[in-house]
């Protein structure tokens, strides 16, 4: 499955770049954050739950950089495992100002699922990942963004 889009963060780019590519800050925006640990600079682990219709599941995850290009691309490999299911994902983020201050975020995941969250199928799991991607920038936005006064 893949998933992509644009998104504006009213900060700047060297900010929103800082933020994002620090596990401990980006996963606090992760939906269902069980835990999270920093192996090493390279990679992480978060423990996630999910729900799915009628499939809830625990996942342990490694994340992975696999490129970071400061301040303005990073890619990102990440795949574990729940009883009875697997996910691996591949996503990418290209940051640039966008003249006002703020920045424009382009994006996109390919997502591999397989086992019981598979079986569900895309009519069930993609508006989970709708909302999900829409409370991770809402969360993004509320820690970065300052007021207007």
């Amino acid at each position: 499955m893949e998933f992509k889009g644009q998104e504006k963060i009213g900060a700047p780019q060297a900010t929103v770049w800082a933020y994002v590519t620090d596990a401990n800050k980006i996963s606090e925006c992760a939906p269902g954050l069980q835990s999270v640990e920093v192996i090493d600079d390279e990679r992480f682990r978060m423990v996630v739950r999910v729900g799915v219709g009628p499939v809830r599941s625990e996942f342990d995850l490694t994340c992975t950089w696999v490129e970071r290009n400061e301040p303005s691309r990073a890619r990102i490999n990440a795949s574990g495992q729940a009883p009875g299911s697997a996910v691996s994902m591949d996503a990418t983020m290209d940051l640039a100002p966008d003249g006002d201050g703020a920045t424009v975020m382009d994006w996109a995941a390919e997502a591999r699922i397989s086992g019981k969250l598979a079986g569900l199928g895309s009519r069930l799991i993609n508006p989970v990942a709708d909302r999900m991607t829409k409370q991770v920038f809402e969360c993004i936005r509320t820690n970065l963004e300052q007021p207007a006064s």
